[in-house]
């Protein structure tokens, strides 16, 4: 059997036996791992859908002479997903204004579209965002009430904001990692004031700065995986000798404590932590990254 991706021959162990289905799940696995989504396949010089996916999967690989996979980056399928989600906000937003007349069953369509093409593609907390779109939009129904534009107002307005935020991620690593250092800097010395809120009964302010830095560090794990394939070499990244799964893990445990610790009250405990874990490990991350970033 021939199998090639793009045109390049594809090698692949074949079971003895196996079925085809077996054959493409490995090829889709090793695919993604590089990076890549199948867009479309030709089966003995068949194009196959979704719909006749099943016909194909039961064969036996020996049944089979060639398969043709044609497959795009998953970063621009991903960027195109997320600039065609920023669209359909957009639109919902103008459409949801006093007076406007909306094509809410073209919107319900696109976000229904949306939700279930390029499911893989969104993490898990943006595919639930997606699928809040599609939910008050479904809800809305072809004539929104007032109380219904309302909310789609401020919703698109949530969303549209993490949504830009993801793309320029996507579409500037660098810049974006830059950013999550200056906010970082910015807003340091919080930290350090986290006793004194609790001790002054500002829970919540305190909790919110928490929720900053945790947000911040979310930020910069999407982030590494972009500036890898821009070319930024960080499995050499090194922060306090640890190389960055390591640092995650170890940093996750802290954030973990802290998070305890605020159940708990424990202003003593998180003054410790904030002061001497949290906030020297991301100072010294920001650092790693500063000298692994290229020049602006």
């Amino acid at each position: 059997m021939r199998i090639t991706v793009n045109g390049a021959n594809l090698s692949l162990d074949l079971r003895d036996g196996g079925s085809l289905g077996e054959l493409l799940a490995d090829a889709d696995a090793l695919l993604e791992k590089a990076g890549s989504v199948i867009v479309s396949m030709k089966i003995d010089g068949e194009e196959v859908d979704a719909d006749g996916y099943a016909h194909f999967a039961e064969k036996s690989v020996a049944s089979i002479k060639s398969i043709e996979i044609l497959t795009e980056d998953s970063g621009a399928i991903r960027i195109r997903a997320i600039e065609t989600l920023l669209e359909l906000l957009a639109i919902a937003k103008r459409s949801s204004e006093d007076g406007a007349v909306g094509d809410w069953t073209g919107l319900r369509k696109g976000a229904n579209d949306m939700r279930d093409a390029f499911a893989g593609l969104f993490s898990a907390d943006e595919l639930s965002f997606v699928q809040l779109f599609a939910q008050i939009v479904d809800h809305a129904g072809d004539e929104p009430d007032r109380a219904s534009r309302v909310e789609i107002s401020a919703q698109t307005d949530r969303l549209s904001s993490v949504f830009s935020e993801r793309l320029s991620e996507l579409l500037s690593p660098v810049g974006e990692m830059r950013t999550a250092a200056t906010l970082f800097e910015t807003r340091a010395s919080e930290l350090a004031d986290l006793p004194v809120l609790l001790q002054t009964g500002k829970e919540d302010q305190a909790m919110k700065a928490v929720l900053f830095f945790i947000e911040i560090f979310n930020k910069v794990i999407r982030i590494i995986p972009e500036l890898r394939r821009s070319g930024v070499d960080t499995t050499s990244i090194s922060v306090d000798g640890l190389g960055m799964p390591e640092f995650y893990g170890a940093f996750n445990g802290v954030l973990r404590e802290l998070t305890e610790a605020f159940e708990h009250t424990d202003a003593v405990l998180i003054g410790d932590l904030a002061e001497y874990e949290v906030l020297p490990r991301m100072r010294n991350f920001f650092l790693a990254m500063k000298e692994a970033l290229p020049e602006s």
